[in-house]
């Protein structure tokens, strides 16, 4: 069996997985070969692995075999070196306990010589047998030792205090490798039969999980400080987040980022049948009346159970993202796939970690009007009307909003074709002040046949205090009848707006010139039977 040692060259990023392609080469003599691929990690998917190769050897490739490897130490190298760290602290910590354990033998010896000699000396002085010369010689030695004891014991526990904070550390660190790289991987097992000596250059691409990348955005709109709106641009830097914690590092390596679906690809949809029914009722409940028999009790039916839906849980927003300058990555379409590749080598360790790369930096032009529906904000909204001019899919991910240099906050970003049409908002408009007012509210006193007539009337008021000419869309709505007795009309609108939709939604299209003011009026009537107890009247 030959050994190969390879590294990571390419790697094509999905959404929910990688597919990561490794290269080596090896001088091999004539014959049947077979050539150990080691250390391939656990995310790994066996069925994937396929091997390639070429060089100056003649040879046919017979098979690849993939087999778990177990070990007696994990075989990475971070590990290793730090499992020879705390291998190496926890003997200085031993050796720092045994002087400890001799320091505290010295000072015990120290006390119980102070007691006999205590004991000893007393005597003697009683009897006239000791001077008291000796005794202080005595108990300064005994003082001498215990002091020298303590010291030892005070010092080693600030270094085995400092030991111990730096194990935990260590054996964290490790803890969070081991789980991702255990002692287990694969290898894989390339047979070859060479006919022609040479050097064979071989190839070896597999499928991992646990490795996606999603799309981020920093849009940057700027806005030409002259009359003409067509000069505003919005700069879309277009970034891939790539996460992975496949049990190995991806280092220098050609990164691809694709919008492919593999987990998709092979799933063929086919619908099952639907069918409706009448609920059943449910069965009697029965319940035994004081002093009497069982009776059956009426009870509310049970509510028909509701489909669920798991729409995921909302990406949590990133910080602003500082712009840098970075290459272009080239886009490259296959089938119904697009795919980025990136023109610089990327490194992304397993930690799980976000590591950003650029895609793009797309310049585009906007159309710049207005939105305002006052009765639920008194505020001016910019937006802006773009289409994708690019040649870049733009992929559902944040966006990071930054309007004159200001960050206005995270706003969801839809997935954009290009040349396809999109809208953005760019947050409110303060130079374009809005103000709403009920003007009128009236309940005739006289019924008309027996029904009650209100009159209500709203006027809107809108400023335009930029120095030139905008678009404005200003929305509101008059209540909907869900009851055939109750009658809504809109009496008057001034000026008449462009739409009324079936939801009872009114919308004008303003065009307001600089220093400019508009007022919508609209007045609505409802009735309903005098008797009828109505819900929602404004």
């Amino acid at each position: 069996m030959t050994s190969l040692t390879t590294a990571i060259a390419e790697v094509v990023v999905f959404a929910d997985r990688a597919r990561v392609t490794r290269r080596g080469s090896i001088a091999l003599e004539t014959g049947v070969h077979s050539i150990e691929v080691a250390n391939l990690p656990l995310a790994l998917q066996p069925d994937s692995v396929r091997a390639a190769g070429g060089g100056t050897a003649q040879a046919a490739l017979l098979g690849v075999e993939v087999r778990r490897v177990y070990f007696a130490e994990t075989p990475v190298a971070e590990i290793q070196a730090l499992e020879r760290q705390i291998e190496d602290l926890t003997t200085q910590d031993k050796a720092l306990a045994d002087q400890a354990d001799a320091a505290t033998v010295r000072a015990g010896f120290a006390r119980g010589l102070s007691d006999k000699a205590t004991e000893q000396l007393a005597r003697g002085l009683a009897f006239g047998r000791a001077e008291i010369d000796r005794g202080a010689v005595l108990i300064d030695f005994v003082q001498q030792q215990l002091a020298q004891a303590q010291s030892i014991l005070r010092d080693l526990a600030v270094q085995r205090q400092m030991l111990q904070r730096q194990l935990a550390k260590l054996n964290n660190d490790l803890q969070a490798r081991r789980s991702a790289q255990p002692r287990e991987r694969y290898s894989a097992f390339v047979e070859v039969e060479v006919t022609q000596p040479g050097e064979l250059a071989i190839e070896l691409t597999y499928m991992v999980s646990q490795a996606r990348w999603t799309a981020l955005y920093d849009l940057r709109f700027d806005e030409a400080q002259d009359a003409a709106a067509k000069d505003a641009v919005l700069q879309v830097s277009y970034l891939g987040q790539v996460t992975q914690s496949t049990g190995e590092d991806w280092l220098n390596a050609a990164l691809t980022l694709s919008t492919a679906r593999p987990a998709l690809a092979t799933i063929k949809p086919e619908l099952t049948p639907w069918y409706i029914q009448e609920v059943p009722p449910p069965p009697p409940v029965m319940r035994q009346a004081r002093g009497g028999p069982m009776l059956a009790a009426a009870v509310m039916p049970a509510p028909a159970p509701q489909a669920k839906f798991d729409v995921g849980a909302m990406p949590e927003a990133e910080p602003p993202y500082q712009e840098m300058a970075a290459r272009t990555a080239t886009v490259e379409g296959s089938g119904a796939t697009v795919t980025f590749k990136l023109a610089q080598s990327v490194s992304v360790p397993s930690d799980n970690s976000p590591h950003k790369v650029n895609i793009a930096a797309i310049s585009l032009t906007p159309k710049l009007d207005y939105l305002s529906v006052p009765k639920l904000a008194e505020a001016v909204y910019r937006r802006a009307t773009i289409t994708n001019r690019s040649e870049y899919l733009l992929l559902p991910g944040q966006a990071n909003l930054f309007v004159d240099g200001d960050f206005i906050g995270t706003l969801p970003f839809e997935r954009v074709a290009p040349n396809e049409e999109f809208d953005l908002a760019l947050g409110v408009d303060d130079r374009v002040v809005v103000t709403r007012e009920l003007k009128a509210r009236e309940v005739d006193k006289k019924l008309i046949g027996d029904r009650r007539r209100i009159r209500v009337a709203y006027e809107i008021e809108v400023q335009n205090l930029r120095d030139r000419t905008i678009d404005l869309d200003v929305r509101d709505q008059l209540p909907v009848s869900r009851h055939e007795q109750i009658k809504v009309k809109l009496e008057a609108a001034d000026p008449k707006p462009i739409e009324q939709t079936e939801l009872n939604e009114l919308i004008w299209k303003l065009s307001l010139a600089a220093k400019a003011k508009q007022i919508c009026r609209f007045e609505f009537t409802i009735e309903h039977p005098a008797a009828m107890q109505v819900m929602g009247l404004p």
